[in-house]
């Protein structure tokens, strides 16, 4: 009998503490068709309060870095989230011969390609999917499942907290602040969302896809943004007398005869019978297109620890199943244009204050 495959956990979080349910479940609940997994590790700076709630044999419970990279766990779980210290977290425990899971999208849109690199020289397996889609497994369906394709356009909601609100706006009528409030109930939301609302999350994940996708080293920076926090209740009933409601989207085009990357994140119409119309709720939804495949849409569950941390344990168990397995670092290029959108609310396609280019951006979404 093969021993079980050793976990290290940095972070008892949200998104930490339901890896560790998950490990826990799994183990005991899957009837042996998954590998066995043993908790060893959790990295908390807050690790003596928070041993009490969770008694596990075997476990060491640690506020040093250091014991987890000297320990022999097989797999480190990165879920502190933030660039710094994460990124040289993970570096580190690449570099003590471990392989990292991680659910930080932060740290893969600025440093993933030298990570994955890493990781490769090293022997040793880097896997993201929690940084991008939660449950919807969307950096498999671009790196394996559409592998064989030239991939044009990505149009996405990736993030599920802002989609959630949007969605109880809709449905009820209540204001923005109201609409966090239940979400943040829900497990939602963070108590503090601005990274949701204003795009910068969603624009990260946006930037790991163009990697993905069309093989482009983008900052997230270079991807033009307009904040989802504007957004009250009437236009809701605007978007409704046009049959449609609003959703925000994540939106990446490459044009690789001219070598230019058009990308935006922002609050947009759609229509209601429309793909993302009828995504509702902390739901992740994506709109793939190849040259080839034409579309392929894929959605899931997007906010909440639980859906982050089923991403996690399908990376871990990936990991398990073959560990000898080396994932090639992407090959990435920077020649390339970006096409700077005008996201205003006064000239944007995509306002929903500007009801003769709503028709412009209805086209557009019910095109795909």
């Amino acid at each position: 009998m093969s021993s079980p495959f050793r976990v290290a956990l940095l972070g008892f979080g949200t998104v930490g503490s339901a890896v560790a349910r998950r490990l826990v479940e799994t183990t005991g609940a899957d009837g042996g068709a998954l590998p066995k997994f043993h908790l060893t590790h959790v990295f908390d700076r807050r690790a003596d309060e928070k041993r009490d709630a969770w008694h596990a044999a075997g476990l060491t419970w640690t506020t040093r870095i250091e014991d987890v990279l000297q320990s022999e766990a097989d797999v480190v779980v990165e879920a502190i989230g933030g660039v710094q210290p994460a990124a040289d977290w993970i570096r580190a425990a690449l570099a003590a011969g471990k392989s990292v899971v991680t659910a930080n999208k932060q740290v893969m849109a600025r440093h993933g390609a030298a990570l994955l690199t890493l990781a490769a020289r090293q022997g040793r397996q880097l896997r993201f999917e929690a940084a991008v889609g939660g449950a919807m497994p969307i950096v498999r369906a671009i790196g394996d499942g559409l592998a064989g394709d030239r991939i044009t356009r990505v149009v996405a909601i990736l993030n599920g907290t802002t989609n959630a609100v949007f969605s109880r706006m809709e449905a009820t009528g209540c204001s923005l602040e109201e609409a966090l409030g239940d979400a943040r109930a829900r497990g939602y939301a963070e108590a503090d969302p601005s990274a949701d609302l204003d795009g910068s999350d969603a624009r990260a994940k946006l930037a790991i896809l163009c990697a993905l996708a069309f093989g482009l080293r983008v900052d997230p920076s270079q991807i033009a943004t307009r904040s989802s926090a504007s957004i009250v209740a009437d236009d809701f009933v605007r978007a409704r007398a046009r049959g449609g409601t609003i959703r925000q989207l994540a939106h990446a085009e490459y044009d690789r005869a001219a070598s230019v990357l058009t990308a935006w994140v922002a609050p947009a119409f759609v229509t209601c019978h429309s793909f993302f119309g009828k995504t509702a709720g902390p739901q992740n939804a994506a709109l793939i297109t190849g040259a080839h495949s034409g579309e392929t849409g894929i959605f899931g569950a997007g906010a909440g620890g639980g859906a982050t941390a089923v991403a996690v344990m399908s990376d871990i168990v990936a990991i398990a199943r073959d560990r000898s397995a080396i994932v090639p670092p992407p090959v990435l290029t920077s020649d390339f244009r970006v096409q700077i959108a005008d996201l205003s609310a006064e000239t944007s396609a995509l306002s929903v204050e500007t009801p003769e280019l709503h028709v412009e951006t209805s086209r557009l979404l019910e095109a795909v």
